[in-house]
């Protein structure tokens, strides 16, 4: 059990599951007026944020600060990146749609440094990663997505909360976290589905 519960949270991690995303709406929706819109995102919403670790192994100060110190500069990587996302999308004259997903990436990091850094609560940022995707998804693509979108959701749940990484409390609210930026940039934003 737990080589499969490792195996679920690998395929999750943040960058797959944006990938992941950006790709399906590539070739399936009008997410993407060209390819380079597409590659801009996948830059500032997959690659950005996972470049917080190598950075953070290079520079001795951050490396003797450990796990910590590691998600920390995850988060502030993830902000710049997502950031960027917003203004390129702003800069290029997106459409709708992919300014309204790269606005609740950036929502969602908002959120959760919110949530981790002014309450007592820890809100997961793998949970985060997860659910916006499968709900962003669900929007585009209708209740296939949906429902293999809950077997995912349940499988990392699972895997989360088995390997100790997280309390289901914890996973639901980071998953809150990226739900409540894609019902909050809907009314920002209006992107046609």
């Amino acid at each position: 059990m737990n080589k499969i519960a490792k195996a679920i949270r690998v395929l999750t991690i943040p960058p797959f599951m944006v990938t992941a995303l950006l790709t399906v709406l590539y070739f399936n929706n009008d997410v993407f007026p060209t390819l380079l819109d597409y590659f801009l995102a996948l830059v500032f919403l997959a690659v950005v944020p996972v470049l917080a670790y190598p950075v953070q192994r290079m520079i001795p100060r951050l490396s003797a600060g450990g796990r910590k110190a590691q998600r920390n500069l995850a988060f502030v990587f993830s902000f710049v990146g997502y950031s960027a996302a917003v203004v390129c999308s702003i800069l290029r004259g997106a459409v709708p749609n992919l300014l309204y997903i790269s606005a609740v990436y950036l929502l969602s990091v908002v959120f959760l440094t919110l949530v981790n850094c002014l309450t007592p609560w820890h809100a997961s940022g793998h949970a985060c990663s997860i659910a916006g995707p499968l709900f962003l998804i669900s929007f585009f693509q209708g209740w296939v997505a949906i429902a293999a979108g809950a077997l995912i959701y349940a499988a990392s749940l699972w895997a989360s909360v088995y390997m100790k990484r997280h309390t289901v409390r914890e996973f639901l609210l980071g998953s809150l976290c990226s739900m409540l930026s894609a019902v909050v940039m809907y009314v920002f934003i209006h992107p046609i589905f």
